[in-house]
């Protein structure tokens, strides 16, 4: 399947690639990975069409988000589409 197709979003209008990038390797959830290599899947991802990303607080602690944040900050916004999740709260420790 090619990475670079895109289907309709539901009624909005939108497209998204049909291939997405879950974010909980990006943030290393279940290996530990560093931001170089977090940050190297996105561009990846990006350098082969991939437009949809997924990400949530607890992927990483905040890791995938801040990851994702380094890379497609340089991207054209209407390019791609971000969506993450709600429900859990990340609290320091000792607070």
């Amino acid at each position: 399947m090619d990475p670079r197709t895109r289907r309709a979003f539901g009624r909005s209008g939108g497209e998204l690639s049909v291939l997405g990038l879950g974010g909980t390797g990006v943030g290393g959830i279940f290996a530990r990975n560093d931001d170089a290599t977090g940050q190297a899947t996105v561009q990846r991802a990006w350098d082969l069409g991939i437009r949809y990303f997924d990400t949530a607080p607890y992927y990483g602690h905040g890791a995938s988000e801040r990851r994702y944040g380094a890379v497609l900050r340089d991207k054209p916004r209407a390019e791609f589409v971000l969506s993450t999740k709600v429900g859990r709260m990340l609290v320091p420790e000792g607070a």
